[in-house]
């Protein structure tokens, strides 16, 4: 019997990138959606940050349910797969109770810089890092 994708990905933690993609947008403008066990992450910002969407979209490879596509409001977004890391990250950053501790040792610069660029303090241009500010946003 061969496993739907949608399901097998699920056993699959996500690379260093792909984490702090997460992380970052979960910090910032990401919203978790779903009950508990079918969480999903729903990125969505306005249409005129259409490269960062993309962005964030390849950064995500198979944990993307679907491309980005136009939304109410002006904006443009797609979701994530349902994820069991999802509850874990639910449980780290619900407000009454956040983890200030583990998110502060979770965090790297990549994730940071997700965040900062969410809420509108920086503007990301992955095009522009040269290999060793890639290397250097992954370190711990």
């Amino acid at each position: 019997m061969v496993e739907h994708p949608a399901t097998a990905i699920c056993r699959i933690p996500p690379d260093p990138v792909q984490f702090q993609v997460m992380l970052g947008s979960l910090l910032g403008d990401g919203q978790l959606v779903g009950l508990p066990r079918r969480r999903r992450l729903r990125i969505a910002h306005r249409a005129e940050r259409h490269a960062y969407v993309m962005w964030k979209y390849e950064r995500l490879g198979p944990f993307s349910a679907g491309a980005p596509e136009a939304r109410e409001g002006g904006l443009l977004g797609f979701e994530t797969v349902s994820h069991p890391m999802f509850d874990d990250l639910a449980r780290l950053l619900a407000s009454r109770f956040a983890r200030h501790d583990l998110i502060e040792r979770l965090l790297r610069p990549l994730g940071l810089a997700v965040w900062l660029c969410d809420v509108g303090r920086l503007e990301l241009c992955a095009s522009e890092f040269l290999p060793a500010q890639r290397e250097l946003a992954l370190a711990s």
